[in-house]
């Protein structure tokens, strides 16, 4: 258990939440028709959320559909890069964290 601990203290855990999400987008068949959403605006009746249809973009730009990613929501691929890189600056960030504390560690 004590070498668990300092391994919990250096995962990223927004990166793991940011790579889960990316990961379900990537496995979503975009095609379907929806019938449950998360989206408290869709849910209180509210038909203008202007984040509906980024996640659906992001599935058709993995897979491969660049025309409807852009029509279900034009910045689906910028959001999709800001994410990839916010991911690749926690993972930097986290291997130098474990780095950092194998040198103390072990001297």
């Amino acid at each position: 258990m004590q070498k668990i601990k300092p391994i919990l203290k250096i995962v990223e855990w927004e990166a793991m939440f940011w790579l889960v999400g990316l990961i379900y987008l990537l496995f979503i068949n975009p095609y379907q028709v929806q019938h449950y959403t998360l989206c408290p605006f869709h849910n209180l009746g509210i038909s203008f959320c202007p984040g509906c249809g980024l996640g659906k973009s992001i599935s058709f730009f993995y897979h491969g559909d660049l025309l409807h990613s852009i029509k279900t929501h034009p910045l689906g691929i910028i959001a999709f890069i800001l994410i990839t890189a916010r991911i690749i600056k926690l993972f930097i960030r986290m291997y130098n964290n474990y780095h950092k504390l194998n040198e103390v560690t072990y001297g």
